[in-house]
């Protein structure tokens, strides 16, 4: 696994947040019941209009299901995975491994926002349930957009009043057991605009529980593009 990281700065606690039982947990439970309701929603669209074999920067990975998933089905054939856990990155790698795909996968243990100039673009750029648990959107967001050749996927809380008190609850609660980590509930049109700035344009989205699903497309070829 190939660790690089441009900061020793840990934004958000993630490193100690997302530790080695929530990885172990999160590995398992793909290996036993394939990918969330959440997840099969993400990539619903990439598989119906991505072009083998594609690439794939997978930034806040995790343990690493969403792009386990797009390599089994043959439709992607290279990914960069980047985290700022290393328990999760060693889950990730773990699952590659036990699922025969772990020769097209690199690993990297970084906060994409810190060390966005170590990447190159790939084709496709996902970012599952990544941009809730950062702070700095536009640090974050607007880089990772910047890499995405073709398509950005991303999922992340939809935007709703009732969310907001559930939300803060949490934060207190986290707070009051000594946590240093904090959730984000980032504004829809904001992520637009970020992505548009890129050069995308919208192409799908959907909604999974209180995850809504976005995808964006690069300009050229839009017009054969639909839901």
């Amino acid at each position: 696994m190939d660790c690089n990281c441009c900061s020793s700065e840990n934004v958000n606690d993630l490193a100690n947040t997302f530790n080695a039982q929530r990885a172990e947990g999160d590995a398992e439970s793909y290996l036993k019941k394939g990918l969330s309701k959440r997840g099969r929603s993400l990539l619903a669209y990439l598989f119906n209009h991505l072009q083998s074999p594609a690439t794939v920067l997978d930034i806040g990975c995790g343990a690493g299901g969403a792009h386990h998933e797009l390599l089994r089905r043959g439709v992607v054939s290279q990914v960069i995975g980047v985290d700022a856990s290393p328990a999760y990155l060693q889950a990730a790698q773990a699952n590659a491994e036990r699922l025969g795909v772990g020769a097209a996968v690199t690993y990297h243990q970084a906060d994409f926002a810190q060390a966005a100039q170590q990447f190159e673009a790939a084709d496709v750029v996902l970012l599952d349930r990544v941009i809730c648990c950062y702070p700095y959107l536009r640090e974050l967001l607007a880089p990772a957009a910047a890499r995405a050749r073709h398509y950005l996927a991303l999922s992340f809380p939809v935007e709703a009043g009732w969310l907001r008190l559930p939300f803060r609850l949490l934060d207190g609660l986290l707070t009051l057991f000594g946590s240093k980590y904090h959730p984000y509930l980032h504004r829809r049109a904001e992520v637009i605009a970020i992505a548009e700035a890129a050069g995308l344009q919208s192409v799908h989205t959907d909604r999974s529980g209180f995850w809504q699903i976005m995808v964006f497309a690069r300009g050229h070829g839009l017009a054969g593009l639909t839901d």
